[in-house]
């Protein structure tokens, strides 16, 4: 038989046992294993701090959210703050989105910040004619597309701009073009290069080489390859070239002023062969000087300058030359010098156009037109008009 004790220890449990009731805590401190917990249309829930712990295999079908600071998603995607873990494509992670967003797709093996893009060893920037390409299979970076495109490879050191190559491995660097054109270095000089020809600078020289032909200018100088020059077969129709003193530059020199080896000008025949000067008192209209004697009948006339024939032929009586020739030797001292070279025997041996040297043959001596024996006539005229050649040709002498 209990006693009072027992009976008040009873009575006192059963109160505990009534109160956890009240509380609702059906299951604290329940336990169970090798079994199976299973709600139907009934809801578990979790308060006051409660927390759900587990160790094990978390398997779930169908579509459900966990609230908090992370939620489980349709699709098995899982979201915690900005970020996103998705099985579609082989499986996705997203931080952040728009243009400072980062994708992880580990179905493609890529990774995408923006417009950039790191996959397959490969990082990619923008599209188009701007896009980057990184390679680090290759070593290349290549920017753009198409014919602007900018290729540099690493592994060769060679840059590709379009339809431009720079290589530097090629003697001290080389730009190729697409025609062949080509701009390389070596150790002294940097030079230009296209088929057969180069142009070449260094230190010490320039130089302009197309086959064995060369124009150079270095501290001596200019030179020219003999090759460089055609021959010329006549002095017809060609001029000179001189060197101003003042300057340094060069000069076209017009034909009949003079060049090398008949520069200046000489007495068709000696001075000392003249028989009647430059309008004397007694003939103010005789334009010129004539030269007689035993050296000049019979000779052949030499021009006194290199010039061009202006007129060759007369006899016609009126200008009282006979047969004669004019030469016009280009402007000397800022005029128009021609020579005249009057009563000639026959006609005379050049014709019009023709350039003829300093001593070449213009016809024989005679006493054509208003004459009294052979002898020649002659005269200089400057911008047409006559003047004494006596201090002219002194002045003007070889």
């Amino acid at each position: 038989m209990p006693n009072l004790n027992d009976i008040v220890g009873w009575i006192e449990d059963i109160k505990r046992q009534i109160a956890r009731l009240k509380s609702g805590a059906f299951l604290e401190n329940a336990s169970i294993t090798n079994g199976r917990l299973r709600l139907i249309a009934g809801l578990l829930r979790l308060d006051s701090g409660a927390r759900l712990e587990g160790v094990g295999t978390f398997d779930w079908t169908g579509p459900g959210s966990i609230a908090g600071d992370w939620e489980v998603l349709a699709g098995g995607v899982i979201r915690v703050g900005g970020v996103l873990i998705s099985p579609i494509g082989g499986g996705r992670i997203m931080v952040g989105a728009g243009p400072n967003g980062i994708i992880l797709d580990g179905g493609a093996g890529s990774l995408t910040n923006g417009n950039v893009t790191i996959q397959g060893g490969k990082v990619t920037a923008g599209t188009g004619a701007a896009q980057v390409v990184i390679d680090g299979a290759t070593g290349k970076v290549t920017v753009g597309t198409g014919s602007k495109q900018v290729v540099i490879d690493g592994a060769t050191g060679k840059i590709t701009a379009g339809k431009l190559a720079v290589d530097p491995e090629k003697s001290g660097g080389s730009i190729v073009f697409e025609n062949g054109a080509e701009v390389f270095t070596d150790a002294t000089t940097i030079q230009v290069f296209k088929g057969n020809s180069v142009a070449q600078v260094s230190d010490d020289y320039a130089r302009i080489q197309h086959g064995g032909d060369v124009v150079e200018i270095d501290g001596a100088g200019v030179r020219i390859s003999p090759g460089a020059i055609a021959p010329a077969a006549s002095s017809d129709g060609l001029g000179w070239l001189a060197i101003e003193v003042a300057t340094g530059r060069l000069r076209r020199v017009a034909p009949g002023v003079g060049g090398p080896g008949d520069g200046g000008f000489d007495w068709p025949f000696p001075l000392s062969t003249k028989t009647y000067g430059f309008r004397p008192p007694d003939r103010p209209t005789h334009d010129g000087v004539d030269l007689a004697g035993p050296d000049v009948t019979g000779h052949v006339i030499p021009a006194a300058g290199r010039g061009v024939v202006t007129f060759a032929g007369g006899n016609d009586g009126d200008t009282g030359y006979g047969f004669y020739v004019i030469l016009n030797h280009g402007t000397i001292d800022g005029a128009t010098v021609e020579t005249l070279y009057g009563h000639m025997a026959t006609l005379p041996t050049v014709t019009v156009g023709q350039t003829v040297a300093k001593g070449a043959p213009l016809g024989p001596v005679g006493n054509t037109g208003n004459s009294f024996g052979d002898h020649l006539h002659f005269e200089v005229h400057l911008d047409g008009t006559p003047v004494d050649p006596e201090p002219w040709m002194a002045a003007h002498g070889a």
